[in-house]
């Protein structure tokens, strides 16, 4: 008898085709992860790309601009404190409950009618937010195994970016339309669904995370630096680039209003641009951060991050920052692809202060860059601004090209439940 055809109304669900490679705990898991990315992307797509538009169109100056900018950076600062929070709590309900509650923020936003309370409504949002990234990256580790980390990893990005594309594709007529305040109260329901979904997460309960020593806890920020000078390295070559990333930020909503007057269906095929090009290559980097070197993902994101401020720094119209979102897109991926999976070979079972760590460089970078960056085209226009930020990420490209490796632990099989823990070795 001949085998029945398989099609698409008869294919088995996500998490029983899983089963077919993966553990059980590890499908669902991964299920569930994609799905709160799916929703999330939509609450992302509707309100993100707007935030800074908005802001300028309500008439906010430039360092209004910069602190609304800075704010999802300035949120990490907490984040050495965060990450050690985590080591010691359940993780799930810490992101889920954190995650929900930052989303409500989004709505004083929506309706907000001065900057004072716009900009407020905005950091409570990120301050939140970001209590729940050293969790999320501790999560990651432990339901995920080292193996086929960076491959699930990008499956659950993939699932991001296609949702993200999509809503994008119909967010600047919504904007257009509606106004902002319909349009973000829709964007927080689809939140909370995500931190909804996301709180039936079940890691392996053999999964611990290694409590920092005491003598480490008391050098705060330098314990990890201090101990893994691969680690170091790898934050030096990030607050580079990354701060030159970040620089040019301010910029481009201000180039983008005043110089393309741009409408809200323009940023809309921006974001979307960004997204399809995330879409696509981040299960790329996630085979090379598997099969390679994280680092050369790192390296290969550092050189796409040149390519936005010299399209704008040289005059760039429509097609110019199109092309200069799809390529941003590109790089994000790399990096965000490339520092965790080379963050979590290094940091072992002490990923919550390796990521606390990461997180608040991020944020001392974060906040620093887009208020100087503020500050230069205040003081000198948008081309130097644009060259400031070019010089920035070439030196943090250089310093990336010398990353040292960051091994695969010895053993490697089949996917499992349970994680390699490996202790770094500097």
């Amino acid at each position: 008898m001949a085998p029945q055809k398989t099609t698409f109304l008869t294919r088995p669900p996500l998490a029983r085709r899983l089963r077919g490679v993966f553990d059980p705990l590890t499908a669902r898991n991964f299920t569930i992860d994609a799905g709160a990315a799916g929703l999330f992307a939509i609450f992302q797509a509707l309100t993100a790309p707007f935030i800074l538009v908005l802001a300028v169109r309500r008439g906010a100056v430039p360092w209004e601009i910069g602190v609304i900018a800075a704010a999802p950076c300035t949120a990490m600062l907490l984040s050495g404190w965060y990450g050690r929070l985590a080591e010691g709590r359940p993780q799930v309900p810490l992101v889920a409950w954190t995650s929900g509650a930052a989303r409500l923020f989004i709505l004083i936003t929506a309706w907000a009618h001065g900057m004072a309370a716009y900009m407020l409504s905005y950091i409570g949002f990120n301050l939140l937010t970001a209590a729940a990234n050293p969790a999320y990256t501790y999560i990651e580790r432990a339901i995920y195994r080292e193996r086929w980390r960076g491959r699930l990893m990008s499956g659950v990005k993939f699932v991001l970016g296609f949702c993200q594309f999509g809503a994008t594709l119909v967010a600047g007529g919504m904007m257009d339309r509606y106004q902002a305040g319909p349009v973000f109260t829709i964007a927080v329901a689809f939140g909370l669904g995500s931190a909804v979904l996301f709180s039936f997460m079940r890691p392996p309960k053999h999964a611990a995370p290694t409590p920092t020593p005491a003598p480490e806890r008391a050098m705060g920020l330098a314990a990890a630096p201090r101990r893994d000078p691969r680690f170091a390295r790898l934050l030096l070559a990030i607050t580079l680039a990354g701060g030159g990333n970040l620089l040019v930020q301010p910029g481009y909503p201000i180039y983008q209003v005043d110089q393309l007057h741009m409408s809200n269906v323009h940023v809309a095929w921006l974001t979307a641009a960004w997204s399809l090009a995330w879409m696509i290559c981040y299960p790329i980097w996630g085979r090379v951060c598997d099969s390679r070197r994280p680092a050369h993902a790192i390296a290969a994101g550092f050189a796409c991050y040149l390519v936005p401020p010299l399209l704008y720094a040289l005059g760039a119209g429509l097609g110019g920052a199109v092309l200069a979102a799809l390529v941003q897109g590109i790089g994000d991926s790399a990096v965000d692809c490339g520092w965790q999976n080379h963050t979590m070979r290094l940091a072992g079972g002490r990923i919550g202060a390796y990521a606390g760590t990461y997180f608040t460089f991020l944020g001392i970078r974060g906040t620093a860059a887009p208020l100087l960056g503020a500050a230069i085209i205040s003081r000198f226009g948008l081309v130097p601004l644009f060259a400031s930020g070019l010089a920035l990420v070439a030196a943090g490209l250089i310093v990336a090209r010398r990353l040292p490796d960051a091994p695969l632990p010895a053993m490697q099989g089949r996917a499992a439940t349970t994680p390699t823990v490996a202790a770094p070795d500097a």
